[in-house]
């Protein structure tokens, strides 16, 4: 049951991920926001491969910081690209 909701969780994770990613290549901006945004999506895209990987075993710590940091990369990409 717990790989179950990991997964559900990682496809709604990426699926929003990579919409917010191609949203922010359309917007006009300045390129170092840009780069910054697309770098930090990147990253937080990384975690859920390196999971479906085996590279790293999911911890608990995971299911907590994880939908922090994505919070917050929403939050600052929302922000950049109100400026």
């Amino acid at each position: 049951m717990l790989r179950l909701l990991l997964i559900v969780f990682n496809v709604v994770v990426i699926s929003f991920l990579v919409y917010r990613l191609v949203e922010v290549s359309r917007h006009r901006m300045e390129r170092w926001k840009k780069v910054t945004i697309l770098f930090g999506g990147v990253l937080l895209l990384l975690a859920p491969f390196g999971i479906f990987l085996r590279i790293f075993s999911p911890a608990p710590q995971y299911f907590i910081v994880y939908p922090a940091a994505i919070f917050m990369y929403l939050y600052l990409t929302r922000q950049m690209s109100v400026r």
